[in-house]
């Protein structure tokens, strides 16, 4: 596109805030959305458009007009004026990805995770990127109760806990970058607080070795092994990890766990790499 035919186009954009709508704009709208959608789910309770407006930095009419187009489309609820809240077509699209996963995933992961419990008698997590964080996705559980912060359809840090710490080496640098300013200083479980610098020691640590193992970070008392899980085109894809309390993760059963952990997270890669395969050729045919 010439300099003089994308002046003509500029003209015919609409105005918004008073200045002429540019492509970076218009991403910076959806940016917009998409952080107030973020900060809805966060605060976990209804808020005001003057909150919105203060949390997201923007001019409290921009907060009004995200807000009405939002709720257009169901994904914001303004039912109990002044305060906003998720839509609820929030839980029609939970639902919908939810039997996505189930069916695309379930019948290669579950058999894995199963086995990997019975064999290890500690809890069975599968994890999944989500942005600049991880999100738990299936979890089976030992015969003794123990509760932990890993649980289906919890969203958790990447910076921390050994399920989103192991598939971090391979984000891009752009999430990678996001993520490091994410855990400086924060305070991890076991009172430790967090630098980028150390954890930069850790990511370079996970990529040579190909696992992770952390103690006191999510949960005070809990530890857990982890190996990430890999798409066909070498692509960070899911993380697969057993966790317990932190008197079941000695120096001498480390290797073991460590072991039976990547075979757990091979076995997944090579069985979904087989579906995705199947599927191909069936389109094809």
């Amino acid at each position: 596109m010439t300099a003089i035919k994308a002046r003509a186009d500029v003209r015919d954009r609409p105005e918004a805030d008073g200045d002429l709508v540019t492509w970076a704009a218009g991403t910076q709208l959806l940016a917009r959305a998409v952080s107030l959608i973020l900060y809805l789910r966060e605060r976990d309770e209804p808020v005001t458009v003057s909150e919105i407006a203060g949390a997201l930095q923007i001019p409290l009419n921009s907060a009004y007009r995200l807000v009405r187009t939002l709720e257009l489309g169901g994904l914001a609820d303004r039912s109990h004026r002044p305060y906003v809240s998720l839509g609820l077509r929030f839980m029609d699209l939970g639902l919908a990805k939810q039997r996505q996963v189930t069916r695309e995933l379930a019948p290669v992961a579950q058999p894995v995770l199963e086995s990997l419990t019975a064999d290890t008698g500690e809890t069975s997590l599968l994890l999944m990127p989500t942005g600049a964080r991880a999100i738990c996705l299936m979890a089976v559980e030992p015969s003794r109760p123990i509760r932990l912060s890993y649980q289906p359809g919890h969203v958790l840090p990447l910076y921390a806990g050994a399920s989103g710490k192991v598939m971090l080496p391979w984000v891009s640098s752009q999430l990678l970058e996001t993520v490091l300013a994410q855990g400086e200083g924060q305070l991890l479980a076991g009172g430790r607080t967090l630098t980028a610098s150390a954890l930069k020691a850790d990511l370079k640590a996970i990529r040579a070795s190909g696992h992770c193992v952390t103690h006191d970070e999510l949960d005070a008392g809990a530890s857990a092994v982890a190996a990430p899980v890999f798409s066909r085109s070498g692509q960070i894809f899911a993380s697969v990890s057993v966790a317990g309390p932190t008197g079941g993760f000695t120096d001498k059963r480390l290797p073991a766990l460590i072991d039976r952990v990547m075979s757990a997270a091979g076995d997944i890669a090579r069985g979904l790499s087989q579906s995705w395969s199947g599927s191909t050729a069936q389109e094809r045919a």
